[in-house]
């Protein structure tokens, strides 16, 4: 094969054309990932794009685009593929039964975020001008598949068994993006694991947790009557089934009393902060670690698990309307909660998630009253230590402010 066969092969399979004399800098590039990789191939004195120069030490501070398309490449062909490599029928001068995109919009949908405009452009004046889709384009990406799942899931438990869906034989799924309860819940509790989620949160991290009260008096509150509550007055809550006790506690002031203000009409509050006593290990959905990306293997490996993550953390902690029909709302979150308790392969010991009232952290505990102590009890069982001095009595609005002193008489 002569050397104009091979340079057309080559053009052919990596996706791009001629990139000309051109480079860009990174100062021209907004994705953290695909910065990160060009640093490393730094190889030109001037950015062709916003016409950065080298300083006096001469050292390149862009890349040569042909170079740089090669990173860009590899987060185009982890999301789309050539239409005609990915088998999409072709009939009659039109493509059928698949979605197919034209170039400019793949590198858009890719490269929209990750350079400014003017590289973007250049981007997809080189990029394969073929028709492109999905990777795998007869299943579904793998994060929408589990969202799919976890619909359906919630449509199982909701509404057709809650109790024994471990235990009602189903047929496994054969195709690798549909899911069985079974198999949906061990997928679950896979990302979890391995997707950096669980954090360890140390001995002495505070949580604040209320009630209701008619009148501004401070009560003489103490652990047994602050804390979780017990089993015969657990209600049914987003994570917890009525008769199972568990501490739904908040960061801060303002967010523990937006949640408890939006189960009740009574005017104040009694609230008062709780310490843990031990480390525990918690699902955090309130600060996920962010979506990767798709320039970097490591990015690829995790971006979808990270998407759908996300995306269930947010349904998680969508608004339930109280209208005497949330228990069944709040069923499949109390039976994934369950399930990390008692089924997972890591010791969990609750989960902390953002609040549907405002910005604030909320969490939930797996522990009852027994877990709860004031400062003189024992803490080989316990999980949080009472705070008296910091009990307080609120106004429930949206700024509550204090209006009996911390000390009682």
């Amino acid at each position: 094969m002569g050397w104009a066969k091979e340079r057309e092969y080559e053009l052919f399979t990596r996706g791009f054309g001629e990139t000309g004399d051109q480079a860009v800098c990174l100062e021209c590039l907004t994705d953290e990932g695909l910065v990160g990789e060009v640093r490393d191939i730094l190889d030109e004195p001037q950015c062709s794009f916003c016409g950065a120069k080298a300083g006096d030490d001469g050292a390149p501070i862009a890349v040569d685009f042909e170079r740089f398309m090669y990173v860009v490449m590899d987060g185009v062909n982890f999301i789309y593929g050539l239409a005609n490599d990915e088998g999409v029928p072709f009939d009659e001068g039109d493509w059928v039964g698949g979605p197919v995109l034209d170039s400019y919009d793949v590198v858009e949908d890719i490269c929209g975020y990750a350079a400014k405009e003017n590289v973007v452009e250049a981007i997809q004046e080189v990029v394969d001008h073929n028709a492109w889709t999905y990777r795998n384009y007869q299943l579904l990406q793998p994060d929408r598949a589990m969202r799919l799942g976890w619909d359906e899931f919630c449509q199982r438990i909701k509404h057709e068994t809650r109790f024994l869906f471990m235990a009602i034989p189903q047929s496994p799924s054969l195709m690798p993006d549909e899911f069985t309860s079974v198999e949906f819940m061990a997928r679950l509790m896979e990302i979890i694991s391995t997707s950096g989620a669980l954090v360890k949160v140390p001995a002495g991290r505070v949580f604040w947790r209320g009630r209701l009260v008619g009148d501004s008096k401070l009560p003489r509150y103490g652990a047994k009557e602050l804390g979780s509550p017990p089993p015969d007055k657990a209600s049914a809550n987003r994570m917890s089934p009525a008769g199972i006790s568990m501490f739904y506690g908040s960061d801060d002031i303002e967010t523990v009393v937006a949640e408890i203000g939006a189960h009740g009409s009574r005017s104040h509050a009694a609230v008062g902060s709780f310490e843990t006593t031990k480390p525990l290990t918690m699902l955090n959905l309130a600060a996920l670690p962010a979506v990767p990306s798709i320039f970097t293997e490591s990015g690829r490996e995790s971006y979808y698990d990270l998407r759908f993550l996300h995306d269930f953390g947010a349904d998680l902690r969508k608004p339930v309307v109280l209208d005497g029909r949330e228990h069944i709302d709040y069923v499949p979150t109390q039976v994934v909660t369950e399930y990390l308790r008692w089924m997972s392969p890591e010791q969990v010991d609750g989960i902390l998630s953002s609040s549907s009232q405002n910005e604030g952290t909320n969490c939930v505990i797996f522990c009852g009253p027994e877990g709860c102590v004031d400062p003189d009890d024992e803490l080989d069982e316990s999980y949080l230590r009472f705070n008296p001095d910091s009990l307080q009595v609120v106004k429930v609005v949206a700024s509550p402010m204090r209006l009996a002193p911390r000390q009682r008489d």
